[in-house]
């Protein structure tokens, strides 16, 4: 078919539109939206899997994270496998299981939850006078005191479970209490409340086991009514049971059964001796989690931190629990920490200081389980020391190695970069580069406030060469040059240096599995236009159950782990890019299988982030701290 001129005009122009619309959408679809000035009335403080809500004025479902606020009229909804715990401001806890929503209103002085689907449980703060009015379908659940289950299956009836204190339900206009120990079931012909013939002691609801180290054992207790019999105890990994993951009659009211990593369902049918009628328990939820380590990361045992003048920002990290949402750190000039200097509560993984002066000094951390009945975990002790120099130290060469070679095709993809260690009192560099060793006319002299550089290489050009690094403190003293670095930029690298490795790599036996860290890795990445900083690497010779990846930003004196996350794919994408500056960073790839750890990786890299540079004072909202001090000059 021939198009005359105008046909063309239109059909591009269509397309160009429904190109421009379809970008608009992809943006809108992952973009994070912004809380602004919206009411935070709570805080989801564990949560397992996905997870998301919904502002009321958007369409969007945003994916929630561990310590994520929680919005005045947020639509909560979990996926499958998924589950949360959410503390609202009043200490009203509300854990919601997999395949459930609900939206939460709490404007004026009746809170309202309106649940559409799945199961959930709701544990009212006592010293709270105000009701909970739970809202479904033209049902309504007004929670007094206590604790209370609801569930509702698609396309099935509402069902009440009250655990602890006193509910009111009503429907079609009549009203009537539900006690501790009794279920109300919400049916077309009205609402039928039975005594719950079962109830279940241990474990708890919400009670969190760790597998030591691949398994633990779980003993489940019940108390059965007089006139019921055969127990039947049922373990899921699903609320509704669909799949069961253990099923047996029991002789007796307790047993014990082994239980590997997972959230589990589990409930307890027994038949009535006269009508032959079975009746089920509540469902209770629990979970059975790896024991994660829980280490200081930051600064290393021992470690002396100098400085000259200026005392050092000294910045204390450890690693993240996905089982607490609370850490307690303790600072102490003494290992048995009778009197501590420092105790400070809070919800990030590390925590900085300015104001510690020579000595040496004693850390430790506590992580406050989110879970009843569970124990807190505590870090070994750790220490270093601040200690006055009469001098700065040279910086330190840390990249290229030492008479290693740089081919143009390393260049071409921003792999040759300069690297160096240096102290947090200086505020410039000095780098040189010469083709004789005594650097007496040196073909580039470059300042930088970077431990970094990609110097113009098609200046240079090919052959041998040095480089030494001066560094500068703010009242301009200099530190001695560093060691020399000698490098050499070829076109290509030689094949008997390839070679050499390659046989080096045949004498070394070989180890299964294999990991391969692909990107970012020895490269300078340009942020400018990105949505997110990718992340991709290559698993052979086995299978994995998950990795674990932790994200560095290095700094002249030391290196501070800023985002951890866990993925069963091999590529991640970090989108929020909003904890990351222009620098050094590392990463570190750990590998999990049958929950026992394999092996390990580690990527560096460059971040150049040119669109910080157009930011205005006006742009900029402290958060933290609340309260700033402004230095006396």
């Amino acid at each position: 078919m021939n198009l005359d001129k105008r046909d063309r005009f239109v059909l591009i122009g269509l397309t160009s539109i429904a190109i421009f619309f379809s970008i608009l959408f992809y943006l809108d679809l992952n973009r994070k939206i912004d809380i602004g000035n919206r009411e935070v009335v709570g805080t989801i403080f564990f949560k397992n899997n996905i997870v998301q809500r919904k502002f009321e004025d958007e369409v969007i479902w945003e994916k929630l994270e561990n310590n994520s606020p929680l919005i005045n009229k947020d639509t909560i909804r979990s996926e499958a496998y998924s589950d949360a715990i959410i503390r609202l401001k009043d200490g009203t806890e509300i854990n919601i299981d997999e395949n459930s929503m609900f939206n939460l209103d709490l404007t004026g002085e009746e809170p309202n939850l309106e649940f559409s689907e799945g199961s959930l449980q709701v544990k009212k703060n006592d010293s709270n006078t105000n009701q909970i009015k739970i809202t479904s379908s033209g049902s309504e659940i007004n929670v007094n005191s206590g604790n209370v289950k609801i569930e509702k299956a698609k396309d099935q009836e509402l069902n009440l479970f009250v655990e602890k204190g006193k509910t009111t339900v009503k429907q079609n206009g009549k009203s009537l209490a539900v006690e501790q120990g009794k279920k109300a079931e919400f049916k077309k012909s009205g609402i039928e409340i039975t005594k719950i013939p079962i109830v279940l002691s241990s474990p708890q609801s919400q009670k969190l086991f760790y597998a030591e180290p691949n398994e633990v054992n779980v003993t489940f207790q019940w108390k059965i009514e007089s006139g019921f019999e055969s127990p039947l105890l049922e373990i899921s990994r699903s609320p509704n049971f669909q799949l069961i993951y253990f099923s047996q009659t029991i002789q007796g009211n307790q047993t014990t059964v082994s239980l590997k990593e997972g959230t589990f369902y589990w409930r307890v049918k027994v038949k009535n001796q006269k009508t032959k009628d079975v009746a089920s328990s509540e469902t209770n939820k629990f979970f059975v989690s790896k024991l994660e380590p829980f280490l200081g990361e930051s600064p290393n045992n021992g470690a002396v931190i100098s400085f000259v003048q200026i005392l050092p920002l000294v910045t204390v990290s450890w690693s993240k629990l996905n089982t607490t949402n609370l850490y307690q750190f303790y600072l102490s000039d003494s290992n048995q920490f009778q009197k501590p200097l420092k105790r400070i509560e809070t919800v990030a993984n590390q925590i900085s200081f300015d104001d510690l002066k020579e000595g040496t000094y004693y850390w430790k951390v506590i992580a406050k389980s989110s879970f009843p009945d569970t124990k807190d975990r505590e870090t070994k002790v750790y220490s270093f020391t601040i200690k006055k120099q009469n001098s700065i130290p040279s910086p330190k060469w840390q990249r290229p190695n030492p008479e290693s070679e740089i081919s143009v095709e390393e260049i071409k993809h921003n792999q040759a970069i300069l690297i160096w260690e240096g102290n947090s009192e200086i505020q410039s560099y000095t780098v040189k580069i010469s083709k004789d060793a005594k650097l007496t006319n040196p073909i580039a002299k470059i300042e930088t406030t970077s431990n970094f550089l990609v110097p113009d290489w098609n200046l240079l050009g090919h052959g041998h060469f040095f480089a030494t690094i001066t560094g500068k403190t703010k009242d301009g003293k200099e530190t001695e040059p560093s060691n020399s670095l000698s490098f050499s930029i070829v076109e290509q690298k030689k094949k008997t240096e390839v070679a050499s490795v390659l046989e080096d790599n045949k004498s070394q036996p070989i180890q299964e599995p294999k990991l391969e860290i692909l990107s970012p890795n020895g490269t300078v990445i340009q942020m400018k236009g990105k949505s997110s900083l990718d992340f991709h690497w290559k698993m052979s010779g086995s299978t994995a159950d998950r990795f674990d990846l932790v994200l560095y930003q290095h700094f002249p004196d030391k290196k501070v782990a800023i985002y951890k996350v866990s993925t069963k794919d091999t590529s991640y994408q970090l989108k929020d890019l909003s904890i990351l500056d222009e620098g050094s960073f590392s990463w570190d790839l750990s590998v999990y299988k049958d929950s026992n750890f394999l092996l390990s990786r580690k990527g560096n890299f460059i971040l150049a982030l040119d669109q910080l540079k157009s930011l205005k004072p006006t742009d900029i909202e402290f958060i933290s701290p609340k309260r700033l001090y402004k230095e006396k000059k």
